[in-house]
């Protein structure tokens, strides 16, 4: 499947339109290619799906694609902030040479062959975060990243209610192998669905993406195709029950009422300030103003093995942030630096999940600025030039609702997948081309007068 995927995204790209094709490319690779393996070759970063899908898009990109779709790199802040996220790692290798001694486990230190084959990952990373900024460019088509998400979730969702049914059987069905513990698969006495995601949890939070999709869905539709539309949200709110995750279920029951009844302007900018808070997340929960007590006692209420769980997460977060603090600006490095180990005999204590705690204690703070403001940057804009509020669209706070979920599901959770870079990319064209409309049209009203 991984080395006939570059096949399956030519064919996509030359039977669709370049956006159509990005789309299903991106969440094709992601709900299907299995997950824990990759091709092995010297001197080239692992082929799993992200980096054979990504490739796959870039070569796609360069071959059929004939409109600007390079129009990032014409950005200053884009190419800012993706300059640092690339070459940030050389700063990284260059500031931890020394191996870590624990007992009998020696780390290696980081070298510059380290940093080149991270710098190409980081690279490679960006590919839907580029192609979406130029390809989907306009209202048209970032309604279609809404009609082909609810799409894709409807089919997904019979392999989702199999696994509930059935458990999580499909990955090692097709592909031999189960890609995590099977334990953590099973909640209230069932089963969350994996399919090939690796976790329940992925499965989840792609389900409340669905949900919020499929509401935007039903308040622009009219006639039989709102009903039609009521049903699949009502449907997808039901399947993510059956998720059996506590935070994705808050996360959509916090924000989809956003998507459904306030107008586009608050909702971008409820999406555009909770994105800035994602951002700041380490500085805020460094200061204490996280109020992890209530969140736990919350959380509780729900469950009490949910409850234990999230208390060792918060117990884990609270030392790698100390580890953190001891090289904050380029981060520990690869190779499980960044995590903490028993001096007596070397046993790894550490349990990362949140994708903010495993880039910051790895990368720095340099790493994690670069990166979330990349996946912030759109939202950013938003709250910077206010004027641009009057001409946002309702699909494109549609849009960062759907980010937003993503990026704070990121904060318990290493869930930033190429489906995230990819809705950044479209979120920050909508939101710099808003801005420019606006200032397009205080100009063309006033002429002759200066607008900034």
């Amino acid at each position: 499947m991984l080395a006939f995927w570059p096949v399956v995204t030519m064919i996509l790209f030359i039977l669709l339109p370049a956006h159509r094709a990005l789309i299903w490319s991106v969440l094709g690779a992601y709900l299907v290619l299995p997950v824990g393996t990759s091709f092995e070759i010297p001197v080239v970063p692992s082929l799993d799906k992200t980096v054979i899908s990504n490739l796959s898009i870039l070569l796609c990109c360069f071959l059929f694609v004939r409109e600007k779709w390079l129009g990032a790199l014409k950005d200053p802040a884009v190419v800012a902030l993706a300059a640092t996220f690339v070459l940030s790692p050389f700063f990284t290798a260059f500031f931890n040479p020394e191996p870590l001694i624990y007992a009998d486990r020696i780390i290696p230190g980081m070298t510059m062959y380290d940093a080149l084959a991270q710098a190409a990952v980081n690279a490679i990373t960006l590919i839907p975060f580029v192609a979406a900024y130029g390809l989907i460019n306009n209202d048209e088509r970032r309604w279609q990243v809404i009609i082909i998400l609810v799409t894709a979730a409807l089919a997904y969702s019979v392999l989702m209610l199999i696994e509930v049914r059935l458990s999580p059987q499909l990955h090692r069905m097709v592909y031999g192998f189960f890609p995590h513990s099977f334990g953590q698969q099973m909640r209230a006495g069932g089963f969350r669905p994996v399919v090939f995601l690796g976790h329940g949890l992925l499965v989840a939070i792609f389900c409340a993406m669905a949900a919020a999709a499929a509401v935007a869905r039903w308040r622009e539709a009219r006639g039989r195709q709102r009903t039609r539309a009521s049903l699949i949200a009502l449907y997808f709110g039901v399947l993510l029950v059956l998720c059996k995750s506590v935070g994705a279920t808050i996360l959509a029951a916090v924000f989809v009422p956003f998507v459904a009844f306030l107008r586009a302007r608050r909702v971008a900018m409820i999406a555009a300030a909770a994105c800035i808070m994602m951002l700041l997340y380490p500085a805020i929960r460094s200061a204490g103003l996280v109020p992890t007590v209530t969140i736990s006692q919350l959380t509780g209420s729900f469950s009490a093995d949910r409850q234990g769980s999230l208390g060792v997460r918060l117990i884990n977060e609270e030392q790698l942030l100390q580890r953190a603090a001891a090289k904050p600006i380029f981060g520990w490095g690869s190779w499980g630096r960044n995590r903490i180990y028993s001096p007596e005999d070397g046993k790894d204590l550490s349990t990362t999940d949140g994708a903010w705690i495993i880039t910051l204690g790895t990368w720095g703070w340099v790493g994690y600025l670069s990166m979330f403001g990349l996946l912030c940057l759109g939202c950013g804009r938003l709250l910077r030039h206010r004027k641009a509020r009057e001409s946002i669209s309702f699909v494109s706070s549609a849009l960062w609702i759907l980010l937003t979920l993503n990026l704070l599901d990121s904060i318990p959770n290493a869930s930033v997948r190429p489906m995230t870079w990819l809705l950044a990319g479209a979120c920050l064209i909508a939101g710099r081309l808003s801005y420019k409309h606006t200032v397009d049209r205080i100009s063309q009203s006033a002429p002759g007068t200066s607008t900034i």
